[in-house]
């Protein structure tokens, strides 16, 4: 077969698309050496696909709408057989199906959520072309039950059920180096941070939920406030200059530290060195840095909706989204109570081996290939 991805996500800065892609590629690269991969951007590739006998990078030119078309040409033109669409509804929606076989990756349906609050343009995009692709497409997989049942209550009346396998992700392997002491507390000057911290990582967006967690952090006891500062690692996305003007109206801005992207490898070294790791979002179609956490050693409090529980089972503290104060008391306990810590450190550490990049790259071409 000859199979094709889109890798403009996976390059710099990666949202959590782009690492869900560049995983699942390196897995199904790294055990497929009978296929033929196509993959394209329009970009200038200075990855290791290059290494791989049986893979060809393609530059298309271009952007918006004009790359995709082109895009789809190309792999006309290059006789592609199957589309790993992991990264946008828009070729799914175009495509004619007699001419290729596309694989639909949906991550989440953020875009129809209007309380979560969706990025404008992405919003649009979305809501015009994924009820099209999902009736085009041969295959659809999805990062969680709990966005298969969303994906099909979306659409009830196309028959989606047996078109939908569900996948997962895995955690990616620099969250599984142990990094040493001194090297954690390096990290932490290099950002100016005491050791003691709570943290939170993620873009800088409604549906994330960051100024709840500033709220709960806000009613912390005086002890613990002086104790722990609040870390908050991610780029800024949109709606994000109100989540500033919190901590403002908060008098927090001497306890609460905003770090922008950082490298991975940073990034990893903070999260070990974190007393816990706070995911309290309003709505999520897996929620990779939960296993991250996990992975990492440090106990999770997330919110108890969507797909997170799927995740998390019974190796997190639950807390409602909605209210500060059970987010509030969730923190409070996690930090005071160090038997509950160590049980929630070791029963995440236990349920993260539950996930694997591996079993997701096996389930797509087990399924294509079917």
């Amino acid at each position: 077969m000859r199979i094709a991805f889109d890798i403009r996500g996976v390059y710099g800065d990666r949202g959590g698309k782009g690492v869900w892609t560049a995983n699942v590629l390196k897995s199904i690269l790294n055990q497929d050496r009978e296929n033929e991969y196509f993959l394209y951007t329009n970009k200038e590739d200075e990855t290791e696909y290059h290494f791989f006998p049986n893979v060809h990078v393609v530059r298309i030119a271009g952007a918006g709408f004009l790359w995709h078309w082109r895009f789809y040409k190309a792999m006309l033109e290059d006789k592609v057989d199957t589309l790993i669409a992991t990264e946008s509804y828009i070729v799914p929606f175009l495509h004619d199906p007699k001419k290729l076989d596309v694989a639909l990756v949906v991550h989440d349906l953020v875009a129809f959520k209007s309380p979560a609050r969706h990025q404008r343009r992405a919003t649009f995009i979305e809501r015009m072309t994924l009820k099209t692709a999902v009736k085009k497409v041969k295959w659809i997989f999805t990062v969680s039950a709990y966005t298969k049942k969303d994906l099909v209550g979306r659409f009830p009346h196309i028959g989606l059920g047996n078109k939908i396998q569900v996948v997962y992700a895995g955690v990616r392997d620099i969250f599984s180096r142990k990094m040493d002491a001194n090297k954690i507390v390096s990290v932490q000057r290099r950002y100016n941070l005491d050791p003691d911290y709570v943290m939170m990582a993620g873009t800088l967006e409604p549906r994330k939920n960051i100024i709840g967690a500033i709220k709960a952090y806000s009613l912390l006891s005086p002890k613990n406030q002086q104790q722990y500062r609040f870390v908050v690692v991610g780029k800024k996305g949109w709606y994000y200059k109100q989540i500033f003007q919190k901590v403002k109206d908060l008098d927090l801005s001497m306890r609460v530290k905003f770090l922008e992207f950082i490298p991975d490898e940073d990034l990893v070294t903070l999260m070990q060195g974190a007393k816990l790791f706070l995911f309290p979002s309003y709505y999520e179609g897996f929620g990779l840095p939960i296993l991250e956490a996990m992975q990492s050693g440090v106990p999770v409090l997330a919110s108890r909706v969507t797909s997170i529980p799927e995740l998390g089972v019974d190796a997190v503290h639950y807390a409602d989204p909605t209210d500060v104060v059970d987010i509030a008391d969730g923190i409070t306990q996690l930090l005071e109570n160090e038997d509950y810590h160590k049980h929630l450190r070791g029963k995440g550490l236990a349920q993260v081996k539950n996930f694997s990049w591996g079993k997701t790259a096996n389930a797509i071409l087990k399924n294509i290939q079917m």
